[in-house]
């Protein structure tokens, strides 16, 4: 076996800011274009595609085989690309230099390299961060041929039952879903819930006040929760004449990266500048849970991108609208999402043992 840092088995660089006037975005992604790959963990971290002529304005461009990894946010997802691509500054490209091409198959580097990248992911200011220094110095141990193949192998394998997986998944929730329907009335987000966020805490002022009182940002992993710290230090951090650590029950938002991902909160917390933070004006007429379920993904759609990153800040939410169960009356109403929240938990139910039966076929 090998074992060769990143800087010795590959070429890196960093992608560059791409013009929002050169982007051409396509009906469907069979359209030819450049895909444009940004730091989002869904749709394959592709956020639109460029025009071939508009893409030659750039000198970052990916070749097929080459891998790309996150730099921000979602900090160390790799992913081989089996076509050219524009990675923005959100994002690296990694490519096998020319004396190992032979020697490393670069769909098991992927498998490798996800297996390993959360461990030199740094944190700052709320978000992950690999940039092409760290990456440079994540070591790899380099099998046979045989041994690559095989992993790569077992590896598509088990993609392959996945996917069937959530195929199951997806065909139970929507025919469940299209049982749930009720009356409903538009409301906007601000007349609903006081809407706000937290104030910014660096990774260093942390680390100098350590504690186990939870702090969260815009991370989707661990319950957006990236550090603990001490509670009494926190407690001195204010917003607006009030306290930032938030003790009654809520919802928070993810800001930025996966902007518009929802969270139930129930228990106190301190949430950072890129933590939204949603309290209802009338306790009594909305079930947080309920609403987390109803309108997790919701939300995601009205994130605009900027800088490479979706964003979804407190007066773009305040605007927002959405459909609330009514009575005959036309208020809100409680009792029936209660009843709703039922149906919900049902899908979570799906949920949680498809999502158990996937981690057993997962690397």
């Amino acid at each position: 076996m090998k074992r060769l840092l990143m800087s010795e088995l590959c070429t890196m660089r960093k992608g560059q800011t791409i013009n929002e006037v050169d982007l051409y975005k396509y009906k469907d992604s069979s359209d030819a274009g450049i895909p444009i790959i940004s730091s989002s963990t869904t749709r394959n971290g592709i956020m639109g595609y460029l025009s071939p002529t508009a893409a030659k304005n750039y000198k970052t461009i990916g070749k097929p085989f080459d891998l790309s990894w996150v730099t921000n946010g979602y900090a160390g997802k790799v992913t081989l690309r089996n076509n050219h691509f524009l990675p923005t500054e959100k994002c690296g490209i990694a490519a096998i230099k020319k004396k190992y091409i032979d020697d490393v198959n670069p769909k098991w580097l992927e498998i490798y390299l996800n297996s390993v990248t959360p461990n030199h992911v740094i944190a700052k200011e709320g978000n992950g961060k690999l940039e092409v220094v760290q990456m440079k110095n994540v070591p790899v141990n380099i099998p046979s041929k045989a041994l690559q193949n095989k992993i790569v192998a077992e590896y598509n394998k088990n993609q392959s039952i996945i996917n069937s997986l959530l195929k199951i998944k997806k065909d139970a929730q929507q025919s469940l879903l299209k049982r749930i329907s009720y009356r409903s009335k538009s409301f906007k987000m601000a007349e609903v819930f006081f809407i706000t966020s937290g104030v910014r805490v660096t990774q260093e002022e942390v680390y100098r006040n350590p504690g186990k009182f939870p702090i969260v940002t815009s991370k989707t992993k661990d319950e957006g929760i990236a550090w603990y710290a001490d509670k009494s230090w926190l407690n001195t951090f204010t917003k607006n004449d009030k306290k930032v650590i938030q003790t009654q029950e809520c919802i928070t938002w993810s800001k930025d990266g996966n902007a518009g991902e929802l969270f139930y909160r129930n228990s106190p917390f301190f949430p950072n500048d890129h933590c939204g933070v949603l309290i209802p004006k009338n306790s009594s007429a909305i079930n947080l849970k309920w609403f987390r379920f109803a309108f997790n993904k919701y939300f995601t759609q009205y994130a605009v991108a900027q800088s490479s990153q979706g964003m979804l800040y407190e007066e773009q939410m305040s605007n927002i609208s959405v459909n609330l169960p009514v009575d005959l009356n036309g208020n809100i109403d409680i009792q029936l999402q209660e009843k709703l929240l039922t149906q919900y938990n049902k899908l979570d139910d799906i949920d949680n043992k498809i999502n158990s039966l996937i981690k057993d076929y997962s690397f």
